[in-house]
């Protein structure tokens, strides 16, 4: 019987890469390099790159892609990218991976003794989640990859993360191999690096080899794109028991399946998550398919605040539910903007004051503004937001924020307003 734990010597064939134990660890940085990404940091890369026969010592090229890995860093992964001694990835695989905001969310809904992240890649996410574990296992097929993980976790002292560059699926496989959970996060690309829509269509294929992983662990953590189709995910898949919707600053992120081998019920709740930059949660919404299709909501003229809906409210299909849960009436059904006679403090999204709404015309908008300049957005609105610009002559930015929508009785209008004050915001 093999004892569930962090993945024991004995329990692999011998001739796979142990990296952590490897004979030809990578290596770091020598000073001249540390010095010279230091210095250039800030610096246009391509520019770097012409001036390299100034640079003696230095492979200038090697270089202009840490700094621009970096560059692409600093607000995605400020952990990472503030440690000099961390090797980056190229920068696609930055911009690919994880944010350091997401991979602790991840961190705060799993735990336990052993976690084994099969997908591997740059392991941001194997890194801020094995924190709840006793110890962790990376997979990853690509040895570069996999040897630029290994250093990059004994830079940040990750002793208990154990890299292994091999095939995940087979390693389950052939040693029945057993965990308390396990992450996945599979490549959306095909062989012509064309996106893929279907989950059984990403690399590895984890709905045919879900029996495999839930023979694995009970608890299965699966990590798509925003773009997936939740409810075509679901009928893929079996055993959900909630699908947690990441949001951060005004994006949806990630979808992220929380399939459960003993989640016997077809039921699953629907877990909206926005975040702030250290993965802390700021606004929450909780609710399931059931509750949205009876929940029943009012629509009525603007009143006297406008909310818009995060984008990953509007991606787990929350429309209705918000009428009850937070005391909203609708614009339309379609329109998916709210308003309300009080403020209402914790709505899941943008709050507006609304200064009042007139037809779509330039004139009257700048009645209502007393200018010429303002933010503007459409909603269920028959028009390109470039040509009605031009239209009303309005140039962007400033205080005002402009609604071109369509009321529920068909009546096409401009909501004009303005973000709501500190003190408000505060209640």
């Amino acid at each position: 019987m093999i004892e569930k734990s962090v993945l024991s010597e004995e329990e692999y064939d011998p001739m796979t890469k142990d990296l952590k134990q490897s004979n030809t660890p990578l290596t770091g940085f020598t000073e001249s390099e540390l010095d010279f990404i230091c210095l250039h940091l800030h610096d246009d890369v391509n520019q770097l790159i012409l001036k390299s026969t100034h640079f003696k010592d230095i492979d200038v090229k090697k270089m202009a892609g840490q700094i621009l890995a970096r560059q692409k860093a600093t607000k995605k992964l400020p952990e990472w990218s503030a440690n000099e001694q961390i090797i980056f990835p190229p920068a696609l695989s930055v911009e690919q991976s994880s944010s350091e905001a997401t991979a602790r969310y991840k961190a705060s809904i799993v735990s336990g003794s052993s976690l084994i992240d099969i997908t591997g890649g740059m392991g941001v996410d194997c890194y801020y989640m094995s924190r709840n574990f006793q110890g962790a296992t990376y997979f990853e097929q690509q040895e570069e990859v996999a040897r630029t993980a290994a250093y990059n976790y004994q830079v940040l002292q990750s002793d208990n993360i154990r890299v292994r560059n091999e095939n995940s699926l087979l390693a389950l496989e052939n040693n029945k191999i057993t965990s308390d959970w396990v992450y996945a996060d599979p490549a959306r690309r095909d062989d012509n690096k064309d996106k893929v829509v279907r989950l059984s269509d990403c690399t590895p294929d984890v709905v045919s080899h879900l029996e495999l992983l839930q023979n694995t662990a009970p608890d299965i953590l699966l990590k798509t794109s925003p773009l997936l189709d939740i409810d075509l995910a679901v009928k893929e898949l079996r055993n959900i028991k909630a699908v947690h919707i990441t949001g951060y600053d005004q994006e949806c992120k990630e979808l992220l399946f929380h399939i459960n081998r003993d989640h016997a019920d077809e039921k699953f709740e629907l877990k909206v998550r926005i975040l702030n930059a250290f993965g802390g949660v700021e606004q929450a919404l909780d609710f399931n398919r059931t509750s949205e299709q009876t929940s029943v909501i009012g629509y009525t003229y603007p009143l006297t605040y406008l909310y818009e809906p995060h984008a990953a409210v509007l991606k787990a299909g929350a429309f209705k539910i918000l009428g009850p849960l937070f005391g909203v009436t609708k614009l339309a059904p379609s329109s998916h903007l709210y308003t309300s006679e009080k403020h209402v403090s914790n709505f899941p999204g943008r709050t507006f004051e609304i200064v009042g709404f007139c037809k779509p015309d330039g004139v009257e908008i700048q009645k209502l503004t007393g200018g010429n300049k303002a933010n503007l957005t459409l909603r269920n609105f028959p028009a390109k937001i470039h040509d009605l610009r031009k239209k009303w002559r309005l140039k962007e930015g400033g205080d005002f924020y402009l609604f071109a929508t369509t009321l529920y009785d068909n009546k096409k209008v401009v909501v004009v307003t303005r973000k709501v004050k500190t003190a408000l915001l505060n209640e």
